[in-house]
């Protein structure tokens, strides 16, 4: 098993809501069993109070797992020797913003902190993208770390596997614990495609409206909320670390790089099914995707090889 001790964990945005809802799961053990854990949160200049703050919080509460714990605004200090970084930090969607206008403001962050990746972090460093368009700032990361093995990053789709064993669980009154091998395939987008030809339930189905609920849950916590999902993010965040690092042979959903699995375009990163071990994963192949899942996902890939489009000329 990968060992952790005294090892470095990095979480951009780290005075951010999703980071303070993490924090609690991170460091009471569990994700990474009992390796204890040397904590980085950078954020920008203008929320370095915040970070003075969270860092009061974080020594009050005297965390079981915690080994040192390092807040900073300078990206070198933040990135150095790193083991893991969880990506939070990102330009968010504003009112009236169009998704091109948001993918050139995170094109900015995430250039940077690929750059930072390859400088100075592990040059084994696992890196999980949470800030949207997740997918996209993932491929950007990736891009500019080429030093760093493509399969060591993923972004986060397993908040919305988590919305569909939830739909599933309270919909058919099913325990949460007893449903296996949900699927979500494509962008973190309201394109997303839930699937469940796999599950281990019978007598299942996905109305058009369950599958709408899926593709615009985020959208209604924020309706909701007035802001993003926070708590449930960092669930998703513990639950895809530790079946990253711990493995499972239930299948998954991470978002990680194409290589052509299922006809799927190369060089886009896409919520696919996988199994992991020991902080790796194998996209599982065996079996076939029936046409209601096809044609959605033909959608979300376009809109991601759109989204990489819009990337590519900023990098001219």
């Amino acid at each position: 098993m990968t060992e952790l001790q005294g090892k470095k964990i990095l979480i951009t945005g780290g005075a951010g809501q999703i980071t303070y809802s993490l924090i609690p799961l991170l460091l009471s053990g569990g994700i990474f069993g009992d390796n204890m854990i040397d904590l980085n949160l950078l954020d920008i200049d203008l929320c370095k109070d915040k970070l003075e703050g969270v860092k009061m919080e974080i020594n009050d509460s005297n965390f079981s797992h915690l080994n040192n714990l390092i807040i900073t605004t300078d990206v070198k200090t933040g990135f150095k020797d790193i083991d893991v970084a969880i990506l939070l930090g990102g330009f968010p969607r504003e009112k009236g913003m169009l998704r091109k206008d948001l993918l050139e403001k995170n094109f900015m962050i995430f250039k940077e902190h690929g750059m930072a990746l390859e400088n100075y972090a592990s040059k084994d460093v696992k890196v999980l993208v949470v800030a949207n368009p997740a997918n996209t700032n993932c491929w950007i990361a990736d891009k500019f770390s080429p030093s760093i093995p493509s399969n060591n990053f993923t972004c986060l789709t397993y908040l919305d596997q988590e919305r569909l064993r939830n739909l599933i669980s309270k919909k058919y009154k099913i325990s949460y614990n007893d449903i296996k091998n949900v699927i979500i395939w494509g962008n973190h987008s309201n394109t997303q495609v839930p699937d469940i030809s796999y599950i281990n339930q019978k007598n299942i189905e996905l109305t058009d409206d369950d599958i709408k609920i899926i593709q615009t849950r985020g959208a209604s916590v924020i309706e909701k909320r007035g802001i993003s999902s926070a708590l449930s993010a960092a669930q998703a965040i513990k639950k895809h670390l530790s079946d990253w690092f711990n493995g499972t042979n239930e299948l998954v959903s991470l978002g990680v790089k194409s290589n052509g699995e299922f006809n799927i375009p190369k060089d886009i990163f896409i919520s696919l099914p996988v199994t992991t071990n020991n902080f790796d994963y194998k996209i599982q192949e065996n079996f076939e995707i029936n046409n209601k899942v096809e044609q959605l996902l033909a959608i979300s890939i376009k809109e991601l090889k759109e989204e990489i489009e819009i990337v590519k000329k900023l990098l001219n």
